[in-house]
Formats: structure tokens, sequence, C-alpha cells
């Protein structure tokens, strides 16, 4: 009788082990597009001030990073996504001169040339803290970005360097619920971020890009700010406008 009750348990032991095998399997996350993320790296410059004695305005050679990820928006071209203050960094009006260099590093941890030909800072009236980067060097996967707006409750997930955190090929993936708009340019995610993720692109659940982070509480850095996804969208269509005008 102890035996039958051992084989017993151990059927039903067996079936729920394989059940949870089988949920595991299931649950798997689509596959992150990792390999389009690139830390951007800013080296700014600061030759002169106009006003010498000011202490906001620091003489000398800075380097900031950023996060981005090769998007798909212009056929035969490699643009890269990335946050606005990353691209133009330059921490006060006091500068007077000033030179800035733009780096992508991609997951093999090779460094490429890059340069801004959209850049935009937030602002109450709807402009959103993005910058698109021409990395023609770069061979990476391009990322779509979705048409569609995050619902609130959404499980959106980014792929970032905070504080400048990337082991090439591996880097950091954080996981957030999407809380809701802020403004005509901001909306919630309450994903942990601080410096270093700026730039990084906020995917849904089918790896589209719907904004990206911006700005970071640094009392509270599980709670973050990212793009209004129509003024993200907003800002792809006039960029394209833009460049459409200056081809003809």
């Amino acid at each position: 009788m102890v035996l039958k009750k051992h084989n017993l348990f151990a059927c039903i032991l067996f079936f729920t082990l394989s059940s949870c095998t089988v949920t595991r399997v299931n649950s798997k996350l689509n596959k992150l597009p990792t390999e389009s993320f690139v830390k951007i790296l800013n080296t700014t410059e600061v030759s002169s001030c106009s006003n010498p004695s000011d202490p906001n305005c620091p003489i000398g050679k800075f380097v900031y990073t950023g996060s981005g990820m090769a998007i798909e928006l212009i056929k035969g071209e490699m643009i890269v996504l990335t946050a606005g203050h990353v691209c133009d960094s330059r921490p006060t009006k006091a500068i007077k001169q000033v030179t800035q260099t733009l780096q992508a590093m991609d997951y093999h941890g090779d460094v490429h040339q890059a340069w801004a030909i959209s850049v935009s800072h937030n602002s109450d009236q709807g402009d959103t803290d993005l910058c698109l980067l021409w990395v023609p060097t770069l061979n990476v996967p391009k990322v779509r970005f979705s048409l569609r707006t995050p619902d609130i409750g959404d499980e959106l997930i980014y792929i970032g360097a905070p504080q400048g955190i990337f082991h090439p090929p591996t880097v950091p993936i954080f996981k957030g619920i999407y809380s809701g708009i802020i403004d005509k340019s901001s909306a919630m995610v309450t994903a942990p971020a601080t410096g270093g993720s700026s730039g990084a692109a906020v995917l849904n659940k089918n790896n589209r890009i719907v904004g990206i982070i911006w700005g970071t509480n640094s009392k509270f850095n599980h709670v973050s700010v990212m793009t209004n996804h129509k003024a993200f969208l907003l800002f792809l269509y006039r960029t394209l406008k833009n460049i459409e005008i200056k081809s003809q």
C-alpha cells in the first residue's frame, strides 16, 4: 500500500513538473533587439565662456554617455534614435565656444562616427527630447516604431546603458508599466533609470519602439519619463518632411 501511494505521488509530481516546464517555455519573451542597441558617446570640449569666472561654465573636455537604437526610418541609411540632450549636451547658456563629437558603440564594441541630423529639446509646447543620428559605418539590424499608442497598464521594456554600463554584446534590459501621459511631450513609465539611460528605446510586446527614456527622478529612480508617443511620431514625420524638402 505504501508503495502504491509512493508511485501515485511520483506520477503527480512528474505531471506537475512537466506542466511547469511547458509554462516556462511558452512564457518566453520575443527575442529582443539587443544587437540594434548602441551606446552614445558625446565628447564635449568647452574652450571659452561668456563670463570666465562663471562656475557653471567649466573649461575643459568632458565625455557624456547615453543610449540609442538603430531604427527603420530612411531607406538605405543607418539612423540611430536617442535623446536630444544626449546629442547636444551643453549644460548652460554661459558657454561661448564649444565643440561636440558624437560616436556610437555597437554590440561588438566597435566605435563609429555619428552626425546629428535632427535634434529637439523638451518644451511645454509639445517639443520632445529627441535626436536622430546618421551613422553610415554602423551595420546592425534596424528596429521599427509602433503606430499604436501604449495603453495604461501595458508592460514595456527598454534597452539601455545606465551609468554607461554596457559590456558588448551584453546590454542591460529593464521592464516597467506604462502609466500614462504627463503632458504634450512626455509620458510616464515605472522602469528604473538613471544617467546614461537617456535615449534608450522603449519597446512594446511586439518589439516596436513607442518612445525613448529621457528623464529620471534622482530620489526615486523607478519612475521615469519617456516621450509622449504622439509627439514622438510627429518628430519623426517632421524630420522626414525636412529631409524630403532638402533633397528636392
